[in-house]
């Protein structure tokens, strides 16, 4: 996982996205507990940047997250840090 540190740029970001969703699809739940369940504001920006990406028809991270039957402490974790995800709706209305 590539955790910015400093100034993060796009490109810095898109990859910890990319990043991320790859933890989401090998269910690594541990891995995404310490490295990035555990920096809110890590989280919080990866969180933004899923959400602002217009390829990803306005999903968010619950949304990916859900669809590999994640542990019930990953999602309260998810939604503790942002919990405006638990109202955001994706372009088929989920």
């Amino acid at each position: 996982i590539i955790i910015p540190t400093g100034t993060v740029t796009s490109s810095t970001m898109f990859s910890s996205i990319g990043d991320v969703l790859g933890l989401l699809v090998r269910q690594d739940w541990e891995t995404l507990r310490s490295n990035v369940l555990s920096n809110p504001t890590l989280f919080r920006n990866i969180c933004s940047a899923i959400s602002a990406c217009s390829e990803l028809n306005g999903m968010t991270i619950l949304h990916a997250a859900v669809r590999y039957n994640p542990p019930l402490d990953v999602i309260a974790q998810m939604i503790r840090l942002c919990p405006h995800m638990t109202a955001a709706m994706d372009c088929l209305d989920r």
